[in-house]
């Protein structure tokens, strides 16, 4: 289900996540068996979020401070809806009318899934004690593939892809260059930084290629193809 959205509303609080709480002896079980898998992963500060609602064009939530292991858990485990994740997804199209896709890489804990350059909310998206899920979009979309587009580049309002417990913030991005172009930008930065989290990029450019995707994804690329036949995007 696709919502759009004007703003977002997202508060923190430093009240414990009860979910965390109830489930730490079997989050830390499920750390203990997913890490020998893959040395590379990283208990890093995470929010989940609960006190959900959408009205009038806004999301809201509060969101808790918890860590990678607790989304971990409760990613790959039945979802009671007691915490919700909320995330923002970039839907980046190139001049020449491609959507950017990545494909994670084998290091990933979405290995080998295809999706837009996102990453989950976390610290540094915090100002006076509200997530800036826009800030977050641009932040990941540049330590992932190198491109930076100013929020000018962006589409006044949001799309949220929503479905089992999380909603995907989703704002799409005029980039000015070709999809080679941004594909040998990527390649560079990759070279410069060592950040390789993303396998390789992919032009998505026909609703048939978005099947590549995972399901928010493809709900939020055949949307902006439907919206390019109307006529209005920009």
């Amino acid at each position: 289900m696709l919502v759009r959205l004007d703003s977002t509303q997202l508060t923190v609080t430093e009240a414990p996540l009860a979910f965390a709480e109830r489930h730490a002896d079997a989050i830390a079980a499920h750390w203990e068996r997913v890490i020998p898998h893959n040395q590379r992963l990283w208990n890093g500060p995470q929010f989940l979020f609960t006190d959900v609602s959408c009205e009038g064009g806004v999301l809201s939530a509060t969101g808790h401070r918890t860590d990678y292991a607790t989304f971990l858990y409760w990613r790959d485990h039945d979802r009671d809806g007691s915490a919700v994740h909320v995330t923002g997804s970039s839907l980046p199209v190139t001049a020449d009318g491609a959507i950017v896709a990545a494909r994670m890489a084998a290091h990933t804990s979405n290995a080998g899934k295809h999706y837009f350059p996102a990453g989950s909310l976390d610290p540094d998206d915090v100002k006076d004690g509200r997530i800036d899920i826009t800030a977050n979009i641009r932040r990941e979309m540049a330590e992932e593939t190198g491109l930076a587009p100013p929020e000018p580049a962006f589409d006044p309002f949001m799309m949220a892809a929503r479905g089992d417990h999380a909603w995907f913030v989703g704002r799409r991005c005029r980039l000015d260059e070709s999809f080679a172009a941004c594909e040998a930008r990527f390649r560079a930065h990759q070279a410069a930084t060592g950040d390789d989290e993303v396998a390789h990029l992919v032009a998505i450019r026909t609703p048939k290629e978005a099947d590549i995707l995972v399901p928010y994804a493809r709900a939020l690329a055949l949307w902006h193809f439907e919206d390019q036949e109307r006529g209005e995007g920009r």
